[in-house]
């Protein structure tokens, strides 16, 4: 993973610390990015997972070429598994972006809403 792909907000695995939770945590300060891209080592990317799709607000069903997820607030934008490559696809209007990690859907979702995704954990601190 390279620190130009993250922004304030991704959630990344945190290797300095050990959680129950696999030491997952948004990155929440300018000052971390920076020690990202000083030692890229200290973080890892987290694999997108159908977990991870629900903590985001989506939801999943089964369709003909894997699992699709939905966002709950009526966006179009669909997510398809590939059970084979095991990575999730954005497909809109002819355009194909695979994704692997959960740093990626939120990129991708910031660009094509101008919104942040975020979890249940991350709106609780906005408010």
């Amino acid at each position: 993973m390279k620190a130009t792909e993250l922004r304030i907000g991704n959630w990344v695995k945190w290797n300095y610390e050990e959680r129950s939770d696999g030491n997952a945590y948004p990155v929440e300060f300018g000052y971390e990015l920076d020690d990202i891209k000083n030692n890229p080592n200290i973080v890892k990317p987290i694999p997108l997972t159908e977990e991870w799709l629900k903590r985001f607000g989506y939801y999943t069903s089964n369709g003909p070429w894997g699992t699709i997820a939905v966002r709950g607030d009526g966006r179009k934008t669909t997510y398809q598994l590939d059970r084979y490559g095991e990575y999730w696809t954005h497909d809109r209007e002819g355009y194909r972006v695979d994704l692997k990690y959960v740093h990626q859907l939120q990129n991708l979702y910031f660009a094509l809403t101008g919104q942040e995704l975020q979890t249940d954990e991350t709106k609780k601190k906005v408010k």
